[in-house]
């Protein structure tokens, strides 16, 4: 299974603030190990898989090694110890601003679809998906494309259709910039 980690410039955990050992060399980095119980959001090293990706945007992409004990949540995965294998330098090298349009793209495509008194409650959402594209800010523009499309539909089907959206720019990280397979992408456990 192929795990990666979003991290700020220079490796830096965007919520931690922990600064990653990165890789001096052709072979990983070393083992980050994680003490205690395992916990979700408070104990271990959060990497996510493929499906995952869109939900932990960053400045960098690093395909990561993971090892021992791991607990599944809602979007990462929580593990005993990982390391940093490589950096994915597409994502910085014009790969963020491309996903961030096509994110946008992809949910003003869906409204086009979409009966007209939906899609216009969602415009006010795609317009900021679109400018923050543009402004450099591929986290805000998948998340409010994502919400965008998720105000589309049946009310009852609004958290399915967030996800569904979230898995789609998940793949679109997977097959465009790290060269997965489309069913390989969106493979769940």
């Amino acid at each position: 299974m192929s795990t990666y980690k979003f991290l700020a410039r220079g490796a830096v955990g965007p919520i931690s603030g922990f600064q990653w050992p990165v890789p001096a060399s052709e072979e990983p980095g070393p083992w980050v190990e994680a003490e205690g119980s395992l916990g979700l959001c408070v104990n271990g090293a959060h990497v996510c898989r493929t499906f995952e990706l869109a939900h932990w945007l960053s400045d960098e992409l690093w395909e990561t090694e993971t090892d021992g004990e791991e607990l599944a949540g809602l979007d990462c995965l929580v593990v005993r110890r990982a390391r940093l294998v490589r950096r994915i330098d597409a994502w910085q090298e014009g790969g963020a601003a491309r996903f961030a349009e096509a994110c946008a793209e992809h949910a003003a495509g869906l409204a086009d679809r979409a009966p007209p008194e939906l899609a216009a409650s969602a415009r006010g959402l795609l317009d900021d998906a679109l400018e923050a594209a543009r402004m450099g800010y591929p986290a805000v523009s998948a998340y409010a494309s994502a919400v965008a499309v998720a105000g589309l539909g049946d009310p009852a089907d609004r958290d399915a259709a967030y996800r569904r959206e979230r898995l789609w720019q998940s793949e679109w990280i997977a097959v465009s910039l790290l060269g997965a397979p489309p069913e390989a992408a969106s493979e769940r456990p």
